[in-house]
């Protein structure tokens, strides 16, 4: 099956998403003394956007993402935030940021 087109503006929309969804499990992982890496599987919000696109689009987006920035890492399933991210994520304004 073929992955559908996903617009800049989509692709920006599903990157934001995930990535906010992975700080706030992120620090509250980090709160209560839990590991910080996670299963890509499980992000609520990532799975119930409504915007016609599957899972498989998603994680080509997210993978893509991962990829060309560096923020994060993603082995089979698991995704944990790099020391790169851990920085971008102190800024104010991130990279990943919808209006950037």
């Amino acid at each position: 099956m073929a992955l559908a087109r996903v617009s800049e503006k989509d692709r920006k929309n599903i990157i934001w998403t995930f990535m906010e969804e992975l700080w706030e499990n992120y620090v509250n992982a980090r709160e209560n003394n839990l590991p910080t890496t996670f299963n890509l599987f499980v992000f609520f919000n990532f799975g119930i956007l409504k915007d016609g696109f599957t899972e498989n689009d998603k994680l080509s987006v997210i993978k893509g993402y991962a990829k060309e920035k560096g923020f994060i890492k993603i082995l089979d399933t698991e995704v944990h935030i790099t020391k790169k991210g851990l920085k971008e994520f102190q800024k104010d304004i991130h990279d990943w940021d919808i209006n950037t």
